[in-house]
C-alpha cells in the first residue's frame, strides 16, 4: 500500500513539474503536448485533478444539539450582545435604561 501512496505522490509531482513547463512555455496546450510527447486528454485530466486538489478543504466543526427549551410565558427577554454577553430583562423594565446598559456593555459609550 505504501507503494501506490508514493507513486501517486510521484505522479502528482511529475504532474505539477509538467504544468509549470507549460505555463512557463507560453505555449497552447496542443503543441506543448505534442512537442512534449503528451496525451492531451491525460494533460487536460492533471490540470483540472490538481486545480482540484489545490481547493480549500471545507472544515468540519463540531456540533452540539440542544433540546428547545419552551419559553416562559412571562414576558421575560433576553438580548445577546455582538460581543457574546446577555442580558435578562423583565417585563415592565425601563427602555431608556436598557438602551444605557447595552451601551455601556458594549463600550461605545462611558459613564
Amino acid at each position: 500500500m505504501a507503494h501506490v501512496v508514493q507513486l501517486a505522490g510521484r505522479r502528482e509531482t511529475y504532474w505539477r513539474s509538467i504544468l509549470a513547463r507549460w505555463q512557463r512555455s507560453g505555449l497552447s496546450v496542443r503543441t506543448f503536448c505534442r512537442t512534449e510527447g503528451l496525451n492531451q486528454g491525460t494533460f487536460y485530466w492533471w490540470r483540472r485533478e490538481l486545480n482540484r486538489r489545490d481547493q480549500p478543504q471545507p472544515a468540519f466543526l463540531p456540533v452540539r444539539i440542544l433540546p428547545e427549551r419552551a419559553e416562559p410565558a412571562s414576558g421575560n427577554i433576553e438580548v445577546v450582545l455582538a460581543n457574546g454577553r446577555a442580558v435578562r430583562v423583565s417585563a415592565g423594565f425601563d427602555p431608556q435604561t436598557l438602551v444605557r446598559v447595552v451601551e455601556l456593555l458594549e463600550g461605545g459609550h462611558s459613564c
